[in-house]
């Protein structure tokens, strides 16, 4: 992994975020999701699906849209190498978006 700034912030909120699912309650499903990072509507998450067997689940990071209340990409990570790599991806995409959104509210 390269070790700039910005991949090290990401690693950092990842190992935080992956530690916090402990203390999260599951959802119905007996899914545990944290926020990463939220732009207006558009939120990066980390989710721990439950897991059926006891080998070690892989991560799963997702973009979700609130106001739609539907994911809108996501990507199975197995490391944290991976996880960061996927996590810078899908946050610059949730800002991309979000300013699509502002400029275009602008424009009416």
């Amino acid at each position: 992994m390269s070790g700039t700034y910005q991949d090290r912030l990401v690693e950092l909120r990842l190992t935080r975020a992956y530690i916090h699912l402990l203390l999260v309650p599951a959802d119905d499903n007996g899914a545990r999701t944290v926020s990463l990072a939220r732009f207006g509507n558009f939120e990066v998450r980390l989710i721990e699906f439950v897991q059926d067997s006891d080998t070690e689940a892989p991560m799963w990071l997702e973009l979700y849209a609130r106001d739609a209340r539907c994911g809108l990409d996501g990507c199975r990570c197995y490391d944290l190498e991976e996880a960061v790599i996927s996590a810078r991806y899908l946050v610059a995409r949730a800002r991309e978006l979000n300013s699509d959104l502002d400029q275009s509210h602008r424009t009416q």
